[in-house]
């Protein structure tokens, strides 16, 4: 069992016996000395964002660009991708789509796939409790960002965290592949970034010329389209984590602090309704009333009308009122099932 498991483990993976043989003492929350690669990064790209604020940088083609890698990147990739296909599997794709997800996802420098769903994974398994990873409890900016940037997320990296919670993700080719390079997420970044600017630059200058306005586009569309699209995405995928286990309504009596935040759920297409989905975490939808509208699993159906998405499981209570009804049709049936005559 351990040697099968250690064969699809990540490189670097702590595979030693007190890993393998202790693996709750692996999730005890300490916060840990501030890892400052994580740390820097973070506060660079905040910093560069800011440039979006001078009017230099500004155009509305790159307003169009952040908004449009919104969509791609913040809801697509992160919520539809990483959330409700590969954590929570609340929906079949095939293969190559499933990985293009995964690749957009890696490109907005929140984590390698096992990294992403086994803290996510272990968050529910410990919602607001002593092992959650990123529970409000021990304050809104550890929620929201603190617990990114502290020693205490290098517990995952066990043999107990990945067999337990990311068996599935390590045990894909591609997912190993990711997981095995130096600093995969800050990888893929900066090739999307770098991809980006070299098609962008070369757009701007064949369209406007070998001139200044071809390259102020260019910087325009790079700030807005990759920095400020990263760190938005960002701030609306951390406030899941933070505002809504704090702000707002419940429908349902949890065993842990998860809210329905009307401001979340705008910002991220649907995530927003997360006492829903901690309620039922297994669902594709989060549509639990009405007008609880929850577009991201609009685009999932989208997906399975084009062939992309089949076995949508629906939310728990549809799910009870489909079983009544096959329940009633068969007890039905059996009651007009002709009878022999006499």
């Amino acid at each position: 069992m351990v040697e099968s498991t250690r064969n699809v483990l990540p490189h670097g993976v702590d595979v030693s016996p007190s890993s393998i043989e202790s693996p709750d003492t692996s999730s005890q929350p300490t916060v840990g000395a501030i890892r400052w690669d994580y740390t820097l990064f973070f506060a660079t790209l905040h910093l560069v964002a800011l440039l979006a604020l001078l009017p230099w940088f500004f155009s509305w083609l790159g307003v169009v660009t952040f908004l449009v890698g919104v969509v791609l990147f913040g809801q697509l990739a992160i919520p539809i991708g990483y959330h409700r296909l590969l954590s929570h599997r609340s929906f079949k794709t095939p293969k190559w789509f499933e990985r293009t997800l995964v690749t957009l996802a890696m490109c907005t420098a929140q984590e390698t796939p096992a990294h992403w769903v086994a803290w996510h994974r272990m968050h529910h398994s410990h919602s607001d409790h002593y092992d959650d990873p990123h529970s409000p409890r021990r304050g809104f900016l550890w929620a929201h960002v603190r617990w990114l940037v502290h020693e205490s997320r290098t517990r995952l990296a066990t043999f107990s965290m990945y067999e337990k919670y990311a068996r599935d993700i390590v045990a894909d080719p591609y997912y190993r592949w990711i997981e095995r390079l130096p600093s995969p997420a800050g990888l893929f970044f900066l090739a999307h970034a770098a991809i980006f600017a070299a098609i962008s630059t070369a757009a701007c200058v064949a369209l406007i010329g070998n001139t200044q306005a071809a390259y102020q586009m260019s910087a325009s569309l790079f700030v807005w389209g990759v920095v400020v699209r990263t760190v938005w995405v960002w701030h609306i995928t951390w406030s899941v984590n933070s505002l809504s286990h704090i702000f707002g309504y419940r429908n349902y009596e949890t065993r842990d602090d998860s809210r329905n935040n009307w401001l979340v759920t705008l910002l991220t297409a649907g995530e927003g309704w997360h006492n829903n989905h901690h309620a039922d975490p297994a669902s594709a939808s989060v549509q639990h009333r009405w007008w609880e509208v929850d577009i991201n699993y609009y685009v999932i159906r989208s997906f399975g009308v084009v062939g992309l998405a089949t076995d949508i499981i629906k939310p728990r209570i549809q799910r009870k009122s489909r079983s009544r009804i096959d329940a009633t049709m068969t007890a039905d049936a059996a009651c007009d099932v002709p009878q022999k005559p006499k």
